[in-house]
């Protein structure tokens, strides 16, 4: 892989039946698959979100799904990030959450921003400026952590 990587938004209206199927099958074997959890990934909820699906040399390389306040959380919400396995190491995940952030400052400007993140992941997600909320928790038989990034005082 040695193209350029594009990012782009899709209410789910708008994600063609391909884009659908790569998101699915990325999702799968990243969060089925690769940490052997058997969980409904399928939820009825993409039909509510905003998608950030990251490709190179068109194949789909990480997806990010956002929320808007009031359907995950009270305040805006990401979740589903995701980078495939042989890009990982490569600030792909920073970078779809990022866009992510910057998406929901632009589109939600009154908001902070909720995650349900895996608790390995804590330092990555502190390092974007996100801070625990509570107490560490089982979802899906792997432990998550709420993490609020605060941007109502930030200046």
């Amino acid at each position: 892989m040695t193209g350029t990587t594009s990012y782009t938004w899709h209410p789910f209206s708008t994600i063609s039946k391909e884009q659908l199927y790569d998101v699915l099958n990325l999702r799968q074997r990243v969060f089925i698959i690769e940490q052997d959890c058997f969980y409904e990934d399928i939820d009825y909820f993409d039909q509510k979100a905003h998608h950030l699906l990251a490709y190179k040399d068109e194949r789909l390389i990480g997806y990010a799904r956002v929320f808007p306040p009031g359907i995950k959380y009270a305040s805006a919400s990401i979740g589903r990030i995701v980078v495939d396995i042989e890009c990982r190491g490569k600030d792909y995940g920073k970078e779809i959450t990022n866009q992510s952030i910057e998406y929901i400052k632009n589109n939600f400007p009154n908001s902070n921003i909720a995650i349900s993140a895996q608790f390995r992941l804590h330092d990555f997600y502190s390092n974007l400026g996100f801070k625990k909320k509570g107490e560490v928790y089982l979802e899906d038989d792997i432990e998550h952590i709420k993490m609020v990034l605060d941007l109502k005082n930030k200046n």
